[in-house]
């Protein structure tokens, strides 16, 4: 197999902090490892050979984004920026979809409500957006049962289990 053809059979996801994305001490770098890995777990398990950015942010940063780019002045759980909206071209190894923005103190109040791990939600958001950039969509707002969503959710369910975290579940605060 040649670079190119191994490349072309992977997926790619690199994590990173904003500056007020309240990473946890001294756990930062362990989270954002074990999202990139859950991230690559899931778009291999869709069968989408991509790569995707992905910043974790606190709501300040996530809310100028929503506000700049759809015209929304508050904060939201994840934004999607999609980099291509067509096809691939094959001679691309590995075609970036795009970025996915996710806030972490607003998933750590979702996990709270839901009464799951932080971290689980984490990968919901990061699985959420990443779907959103292979051309995914749903209903605004979002109804049960929609192809989006039910897919959303039986993939975290064949990925992570019922409620099992990937790991320790992480703490998150912010404004």
């Amino acid at each position: 197999m040649t670079a190119g053809e191994h490349a072309a059979a992977e997926a790619v996801v690199e994590v990173r902090w904003a500056e007020d994305g309240a990473a946890p001490a001294g756990r930062g770098a362990a989270l954002a490892g074990r999202l990139e890995r859950f991230g690559c777990r899931a778009l291999l398990h869709l069968d989408y050979r991509v790569e995707v950015s992905v910043l974790l942010c606190g709501s300040d940063t996530i809310r100028s984004l929503n506000e700049r780019y759809r015209g929304i002045a508050a904060p939201t759980d994840v934004l999607s920026f999609a980099q291509m909206e067509a096809e691939w071209p094959d001679a691309v190894p590995v075609p970036s979809a795009g970025d996915v923005v996710i806030a972490t103190d607003v998933a750590a109040r979702q996990a709270a409500a839901r009464g799951e791990p932080a971290e689980r939600e984490l990968c919901r958001l990061l699985l959420h957006g990443m779907l959103h950039l292979v051309g995914m969509d749903h209903a605004d707002p979002p109804r049960d049962h929609e192809p989006m969503l039910t897919l959303q959710e039986r993939t975290l369910h064949d990925l992570l289990g019922e409620t099992a975290p990937l790991g320790e579940a992480v703490s998150t605060t912010g404004g």
